[in-house]
């Protein structure tokens, strides 16, 4: 049997929370529908497009990009990217 471990990141990705607010609004449909299909809690989701929370789970970011369906994946890659050059530099 083959031993997995998990690695968590953390990136600074400015305004995620505005943007997937912006998402939300877009897609037409309401929040509490938005969180349901994301499997996630309306209360959750309102603190991540306040930008009231300041860490997101990637699998949760994921479920947002599904069924918003925008890529916020995109931005995770490139501020881990942006990171990664940065501390080649040091």
């Amino acid at each position: 049997m083959e031993l997995l471990m998990h690695v968590t990141l953390s990136v600074d990705i400015p305004h995620l929370g505005e943007r997937i607010k912006a998402a939300v609004d877009a897609s037409g449909k309401s929040p509490t529908t938005i969180a349901s299909m994301a499997e996630m809690s309306v209360a959750n989701l309102y603190r991540i497009m306040s930008e009231e929370t300041k860490s997101i789970p990637r699998e949760t970011l994921k479920r947002l990009s599904e069924v918003l369906a925008v890529d916020f994946d995109v931005a995770v890659k490139q501020a881990l990217l942006s990171e990664m050059k940065e501390g080649s530099h040091e």
